[in-house]
């Protein structure tokens, strides 16, 4: 008796998580993680077209979600300058620019030798549209 509940209760688990499974797999799913995963790579090519791997970096802006989402698209190679005054580039994220990654760039400045800062912006690959991406459904 104990065996049959046990063999009902795991075939009902492994209904219900083939359906999981299954609504993952949907089609809007799938396109809002591409659609994340382009916007993170964009960002990525885009910052190391401004600094080279081993450079130290700083963020401006008091836009806790700037440094997030660039943490989230580079931080695995970048170096943080501490403290922030001995960076190479101070990075931040310029929205709403109808090009780059969804509307947004990444821009660096750098300290000149003489006069005001040299700004630049991100260049290299591009996903056409506006706005971040789209939430994450888990």
């Amino acid at each position: 008796m104990v065996a049959v509940v046990a063999l009902c209760g795991l075939g009902v688990q492994s209904f219900r998580g083939d359906r999981t499974v299954g609504a993952q797999l949907a089609g809007p799913v799938v396109r809002n993680a591409e659609v994340d995963n382009a916007y993170y790579h964009c960002l990525d090519v885009q910052t190391r077209s401004l600094v080279a791997p081993g450079q130290t970096v700083s963020f401006t802006g008091t836009d806790p979600y700037s440094v997030i989402t660039l943490l989230q698209a580079v931080g695995s190679w970048i170096t943080v300058a501490d403290p922030p005054s001995g960076a190479t580039a101070r990075l931040s994220l310029l929205y709403g620019q109808g090009h780059g990654c969804l509307g947004t760039v990444v821009v660096a400045y750098y300290a000149a030798a003489h006069g005001g800062p040299v700004v630049r912006v991100g260049s290299g690959d591009e996903v056409a549209g506006n706005g971040p991406p789209p939430p994450s459904p888990l």
